[in-house]
């Protein structure tokens, strides 16, 4: 069957349309993801601690003052991973990895981890998993080494715990394993080109099979 002009130009159309309204769901969903970090982040200053470098530090006020350590769980356990396991009274369990193997630090700052990207200036210092694929183009396996803290899903309760991992130690690991702020952009901008050839392409193939 021949298709006009006409019939053509209103498949472009409703392609065009439905990555639109794609986009529009991913930018939504990335935006609840980015409002139930801040209310992490509000939650979590009540308990005075913070992640530094990718390691969990206390902060100076919770080292001086017994009641405030009062506040943490005292079963803190510390397995053969160099993994420790903090449970604040609020139920958020804080995962921190520190050591590598050898027993040296890995929260070393880069020489290029003072140049952040403009995305990154003033932005939640957590980030979910999503985010930690899509911006810094970690793969799980390196996730699986990164600190992280435990939340309950606001949008899917019931669910498992949502992971936010430390942006500083994720950018840090994307940095080298990109070979520094360039690389990672080039990297990431080389996903972006290649996602957007497969959503034309998906599309294409759903309007010629009609």
């Amino acid at each position: 069957m021949t298709i006009t002009e006409e019939q053509r130009k209103r498949m472009e159309e409703n392609r065009l349309r439905a990555l639109e309204i794609k986009r529009k769901r991913e930018l939504e969903r990335e935006q609840r993801e980015r409002n139930s970090i801040i209310a992490t982040e509000a939650g979590s200053s009540s308990t005075s601690n913070i992640f530094q470098d990718g390691g969990f530090v206390p902060s100076e006020q919770s080292e001086g003052t017994q009641g405030n350590t009062s506040r943490l769980s005292t079963d803190v356990s510390v397995h053969s991973s160099k993994q420790s396991n903090i449970r604040t009274n609020d139920g958020e369990v804080v995962i921190s990895r520190n050591t590598n193997s050898n027993g040296n630090d890995e929260n070393v700052d880069d020489d290029d981890e003072s140049s952040l990207e403009e995305f990154e200036h003033n932005a939640s210092q957590y980030i979910t998993q999503t985010e930690a694929q899509r911006s810094y183009c970690l793969p799980m396996g390196t996730l699986a080494v990164c600190s992280y803290i435990e939340k309950d899903n606001p949008h899917k309760r019931g669910w498992s715990k949502m992971k936010l991992y430390a942006r500083k130690e994720v950018r840090r690991r994307a940095r080298k394993r990109f070979g520094g702020k360039a690389g990672l952009i080039q990297e990431r901008e080389s996903r972006k080109r290649k996602r957007l050839e497969k959503d034309l392409e998906e599309m294409k193939d759903v309007f010629c099979s009609r």
